[in-house]
């Protein structure tokens, strides 16, 4: 072997490996918890515990809406069932619409929010991806258990956040949630 293409070679493995070892050690996104990093950013940002829990509010109507979103696009790609198709694409949109709402809101009291679902969503989903013959099933089972912490956090967002604006979007958010959970706990109930 000529000693310049040697050298091009030990370069060209060098690269690779330092690649490997800081591909190893940065945290995967699976492993990555965004809701915790954002709620850990916030303690530190916010100094009282009302903005400290009206952001702790914030992040948990994000984490969620990106959970709903990503449920919605894993029934559009993998159910035949067109009801269980149709109530998806209503909750995209839906989720869609609110996490505009809350990105805004968050800009302007500088609350940092989660990039992605907690991590404990994302195991779940990758659990329904491998799901076939109960697929229906679970994911309404999933997407109702969703919507039932959802509802309770804007329960207690509508009456003890601090903000009046949280408090107000809290409250006109709510019966669209209620809605969304009566349909999909019917969808449920027809596949049962």
């Amino acid at each position: 072997m000529k000693p310049a293409r040697r050298d091009t070679l030990n370069t060209f493995s060098i690269i690779i490996l330092i690649a490997l070892l800081a591909s190893s050690c940065t945290p995967r996104e699976s492993q990555v918890d965004s809701k915790k990093m954002a709620d850990e950013k916030n303690l530190e940002k916010f100094t009282s515990n009302t903005a400290r829990k009206d952001a702790k509010i914030v992040t948990a109507s994000v984490a969620s809406s990106l959970a709903q979103i990503r449920l919605a696009d894993l029934a559009i790609e993998k159910t035949r069932d067109q009801e269980v198709k149709n109530i998806a694409l209503h909750i995209k949109n839906e989720h869609a619409m609110l996490l505009a709402d809350l990105t805004a809101y968050a800009a302007k009291r500088v609350i940092t929010i989660p990039s992605t679902e907690e991590r404990s969503a994302r195991m779940k989903i990758d659990e329904l991806k491998n799901e076939s013959a109960e697929f229906n099933k679970k994911w309404c089972d999933e997407v109702l258990t969703r919507y039932k912490d959802s509802i309770k956090n804007l329960e207690t967002a509508a009456t003890e956040a601090h903000d009046a604006d949280l408090r107000e979007w809290s409250g006109t958010t709510l019966p669209r949630l209620r809605r969304n959970l009566d349909l999909v706990s019917a969808c449920y109930n027809r596949l049962n």
